[in-house]
C-alpha cells in the first residue's frame, strides 16, 4: 500500500491532538487530585466510587438517625429519673402517714402535698421534645396523660387521605380493651359492599390478620367492641383497593398514647426502638402491672378520708411504681448502648471506606508529574514534526 503524503499529514495531526488530550487529561488530574473525574475515564473504578460514597451517604444518614435516637433516649431517661424521685417521694409521704401517729390534719396536709407530685408527674410524663411527646408512642399529636380519670371511648372512624371511597363510614360500641388500640381496616377487594373484601388490623396497619372478610353486611367487627359501618350508597359508592380507614378506641384510665414502638435504621439492616411509651413506664401494662397514676390518686383520696389502712395498702404499689419506672430507664441505658457500639462499628466503617475511595480516586501526584514530563517532551516533538509539514511544499521533492 501506498503512503502518501496526505496520510502522513493526517496521522501526525491525529497524533499531534491525542498527545495534547492526553497532556490536558493529565493536567485535570494534577489540579483535581483525582484520577477519575468522569466515569469515561475509568468505568470500572467510576462505578467503584459511585457505590463507595452512597455507602459513605447511607452512613451519614445512620449517623444522623443515631444523634436523634441519642437526644430522645437521653431526655427520655432524664424524665424518668425525675418521676423515679417524684414516686419515692410519694412513698416518704405514705410511710409516714400511715402509722398510728398520724391524724387527719396531717394526712389533709400529706394530700395537699402529694397533689403537687402528681401535678409534677403529669407534668413529667406529658414532655414534649420538639413538636412530639416522649411517651405517646406511636400518636406523637397526642398528649398522653389526663389529670383525671377518663372513660372508655371509641373515636370517630377516619379516612386516609388517598381513599377512593365517597361514601360514609362511621364507628360504634363500647369499648371493653384494657389497653388503647389503633385499629384500621383495609379494602382488598374492590367494588360496593356486596363483594368488597376487606382485612382488619389492631396496630394501626403494621400488621394485618391476613384473612380477607366479606363487607356484604356494611359493619365490620374489630375486637373488643369497636364496630365500623360503611354506607355505600346503595352499590353507588363503590371503595376502592387499598382504601385504609382507621378509629382509635381508648381504655379507662390516664392514658391517652399507645403501645407502639418508634423505629430508626441505625445500620443497613438495622434498626432500634428507641422510644419508651407511657403504656410501658406510667400504666398497669407495664412490667410491675401497676398505674402510676392511679396509685397516686388513690393514695391522694385514702389521705384525704383519714384511711391509714388505705395508706398502708399503697405502700406496695408504689414500690412496684419505683421498680417499673426504674426499669424502664434502665432500658434506656441499654438502648444508648446500643446506639454506641453501632457508632463505633460505623466510625471504624467509614474510615476502611475513606481509604477505599482514596485509592479509587486518588490521583498519584509524584506519578502524575512524570506522566506530565513525559507528554510535554512527546508534545513538543509532535509540534516540531507538525511545523516542518507545515514547511514542505512542492519544492521540497523537486530535483
Amino acid at each position: 500500500m501506498r503512503v502518501t503524503e496526505n496520510m502522513k499529514f493526517n496521522t501526525t495531526v491525529n497524533n499531534l491532538f491525542n498527545t495534547q488530550s492526553q497532556y490536558n487529561d493529565i493536567i485535570e488530574k494534577m489540579v483535581s487530585q483525582k484520577k477519575v473525574n468522569r466515569a469515561s475515564d475509568d468505568p470500572i473504578a467510576a462505578t467503584k466510587i459511585i457505590e463507595i460514597r452512597q455507602s459513605m451517604a447511607a452512613n451519614k444518614q445512620y449517623k444522623t438517625n443515631m444523634n436523634n435516637c441519642d437526644s430522645w433516649i437521653s431526655s427520655t431517661e432524664s424524665k424518668l429519673s425525675s418521676a423515679f424521685d417524684l414516686l419515692v417521694a410519694a412513698d416518704e409521704l405514705a410511710m409516714g402517714q400511715s402509722t398510728g401517729t398520724a391524724n387527719a390534719t396531717t394526712r389533709k396536709i400529706a394530700a395537699q402535698n402529694l397533689q403537687g407530685l402528681i401535678d409534677e408527674m403529669v407534668s413529667l410524663a406529658n414532655t414534649k421534645m420538639g413538636d412530639r411527646y416522649l411517651f405517646s408512642g406511636s400518636q406523637n399529636d397526642a398528649q398522653p396523660f389526663s389529670t383525671t380519670l377518663l372513660s372508655a371511648q371509641i373515636g370517630a372512624a377516619a379516612s386516609a387521605p388517598n381513599n377512593t371511597f365517597t361514601g360514609t363510614v362511621t364507628s360504634s360500641g363500647t369499648y371493653t380493651g384494657t389497653t388503647n388500640k389503633f385499629y384500621a381496616v383495609k379494602v382488598t377487594t374492590a367494588g360496593p359492599l356486596a363483594t368488597a373484601t376487606c382485612q382488619t388490623s389492631t396496630d394501626g396497619g403494621r400488621t394485618w390478620n391476613g384473612t380477607d372478610l366479606s363487607m356484604a353486611s356494611g359493619s365490620i367487627t374489630l375486637g373488643d367492641g369497636v364496630t365500623l359501618t360503611f354506607n355505600d350508597a346503595a352499590g353507588t359508592k363503590a371503595l376502592g383497593a387499598d382504601d385504609v380507614f382507621h378509629v382509635k378506641a381508648i381504655a379507662s384510665g390516664y392514658y391517652r398514647g399507645d403501645d407502639a414502638p418508634v423505629t430508626l435504621t441505625i445500620n443497613r439492616g438495622t434498626s432500634l426502638t428507641y422510644n419508651v411509651t407511657g403504656a410501658e413506664a406510667f400504666t398497669s401494662a407495664g412490667s410491675y402491672g401497676v398505674d402510676v397514676f392511679k396509685a397516686l390518686a388513690d393514695l391522694k383520696a385514702a389521705l384525704e378520708s383519714n384511711d391509714g389502712g388505705s395508706i398502708a395498702a399503697q405502700l406496695e404499689n408504689l414500690k412496684k411504681a419505683q421498680n417499673q419506672v426504674n426499669l424502664n430507664q434502665s432500658m434506656c441505658g441499654t438502648k444508648a448502648n446500643h446506639i454506641e457500639v453501632s457508632r463505633s462499628n460505623l466510625t471504624e466503617l467509614d474510615t476502611n471506606l475513606t481509604s477505599l475511595l482514596s485509592e479509587a480516586q486518588d490521583a498519584d501526584l509524584a506519578e502524575m508529574a512524570t506522566k506530565l514530563s513525559m507528554k510535554e517532551i512527546a508534545l513538543q516533538s509532535s509540534y516540531s514534526i507538525a511545523a516542518k509539514i507545515g514547511e514542505t511544499t512542492i519544492l521540497n521533492f523537486l530535483k
